[in-house]
């Protein structure tokens, strides 16, 4: 880390315009992926989740599989939130240019 002195001016280098639109392409590309892969998920754990046992002392291989499934869903919802947010400021930074977000 490099310590700035008072009179050193902060540099700051921006991206290209039609650098920023092929990333939100290409993270648009990877949302829609992840929101199919999602349905796909959703789809297997309906269908195990008609064979699920009936004990309620302990879970079969179905059960594990089931709840793992249900914790990736929830997982890739996370991920295509943050993918929608990411092309969101993106978007952002190309039409209104860098603004600081968070600090003082």
């Amino acid at each position: 880390m490099k310590i700035r002195k008072f009179f050193e001016a902060e540099e700051t280098v921006d991206i290209s315009n039609d650098r920023i639109k092929e990333i939100i392409t290409q993270i648009s590309e990877i949302s829609s992926t992840m929101d199919n892969k999602k349905e796909e998920i959703e789809s297997l754990n309906n269908e195990l989740s008609n064979y699920r046992s009936k004990s309620k002392k302990s879970n079969d291989q179905i059960d594990d599989s089931v709840s793992d499934l249900e914790q990736i869903n929830d997982k890739l919802k996370d991920i295509i939130s943050s993918l929608d947010n990411i092309s969101n400021n993106l978007k952002d930074y190309d039409e209104k240019g860098r603004k600081y977000l968070y600090g003082s």
